[in-house]
């Protein structure tokens, strides 16, 4: 130690206090954390997930009525097409998302096991003339939406639509109302 409690190569303080190891353990604190912190939803990732639920959901049973000879396609692409940048943007939230918390290669894994588990998770429900009428209903009007993500929030709202979010979220969850647009 220097003169002065000076320490080659550290930074000191008032009454010699060295900041250099304090803030190398301050630091390795902080990135023991990061990926839990990361890892958990922030309120417009939440709402992205919901949009790709819903998304999920009008694919699944698009394809699950075209096979029960009940084809709701027409109805399925006029939803992508009046939606398609508000899906994009979601996506991307979406993959961000996952990629901010496991990194490029992981959180591209993680992305497409979580897209295969909601599209999975819609797999085994019932399929006939009402299910389908239904569904062809719902990708109506979430054409109608056009590109509104607060509007497609809304509807999987009142339809009940909830994601089970991995690691929970970062923040207090607001209702669909309140997520707002993801930005």
């Amino acid at each position: 130690m220097g003169p002065m409690g000076f320490v080659p190569g550290g930074a000191v303080g008032r009454g010699g206090f060295m900041f250099k190891p304090v803030m190398a353990v301050a630091t390795a604190a902080a990135l023991i954390t990061a990926p839990v912190q990361a890892a958990c939803w922030k309120n417009d990732e939440a709402a992205a997930a919901t949009v790709r639920t819903l998304q999920s959901m009008l694919m699944v049973a698009a394809l699950r009525c075209q096979v029960a000879r009940h084809d709701i396609t027409a109805e399925y692409n006029d939803y992508i097409k009046a939606n398609r940048a508000a899906i994009q943007g979601t996506n991307d939230k979406l993959k961000a998302h996952f990629i901010k918390a496991h990194g490029p290669v992981a959180g591209q894994t993680e992305y497409d096991r979580f897209t295969t588990m909601l599209a999975n998770g819609f797999g085994a429900g019932a399929t006939g003339a009402e299910v389908c009428a239904g569904a062809a209903s719902l990708a109506r009007e979430a054409a109608m939406m056009a590109g509104s993500v607060d509007g497609l929030l809304l509807l999987a709202g009142r339809e009940g639509i909830s994601t089970v979010l991995p690691d929970g979220t970062c923040e207090p969850t607001l209702s669909v109302a309140q997520a707002g647009t993801p930005k």
